[in-house]
């Protein structure tokens, strides 16, 4: 079950929609589910350069009031092929630091400063092989006021399913229908 409204994919999605626009000569930014590996490069169609932003992991914080907060590690993984692929996954690593300034608020509300901004190159024997490059920028970012959009009135978890942005009902034992 997902919600479009939920504050960690707005988030997510937010990260992938400025890097888009900051970076119109990528052929591939979108989000990417956990850490990014060698095998989601031999399985997936990446036209590189390419980024995938990710959560990568979500500590929770209760706050003053009820409020829920999540400390984000968040990743950025960088693609990239051909001759010039280091330099290339270098510029755009350089790229996204500087789009982590301590302003940086992805157009969302509730949201604290990037901090613990690092670049690290990820490097194995089998993407030197393949001609490939690949290197992570990581940063922490606290989102605040999560569950916000996701309850109903009666604070139940809300029903609809999203496939590709269609919406599906869901049965009340929580399976799909058709």
């Amino acid at each position: 079950m997902t919600n479009p409204a939920a504050r960690i994919n707005a988030f997510r999605a937010a990260v992938v929609a400025a890097v888009k626009t900051a970076m119109p000569a990528l052929r591939q930014c979108e989000e990417q589910f956990g850490r990014f590996n060698l095998e989601d490069l031999e399985t997936n169609i990446i036209s590189s350069p390419a980024v995938r932003i990710a959560v990568l992991k979500a500590k929770m914080n209760d706050q003053a009031g009820g409020e829920i907060a999540a400390s984000l590690s968040c990743s950025a993984f960088i693609i990239t092929d051909g001759r010039e692929r280091d330099a290339q996954a270098w510029t755009i690593a350089e790229a996204l630091i500087v789009l982590l300034h301590s302003s940086q608020m992805w157009g969302l509300t509730k949201l604290g400063a990037p901090t613990n901004v690092e670049i690290q190159p990820l490097v194995t024997v089998k993407l030197k092989q393949r001609g490939a490059a690949i290197i992570a920028v990581e940063w922490t970012q606290k989102l605040r006021n999560l569950g916000t959009g996701i309850f109903d009135d009666e604070q139940h978890l809300l029903t609809e399913l999203y496939v590709n942005d269609e919406e599906w009902p869901l049965e009340a034992d929580g399976g799909a229908n058709g």
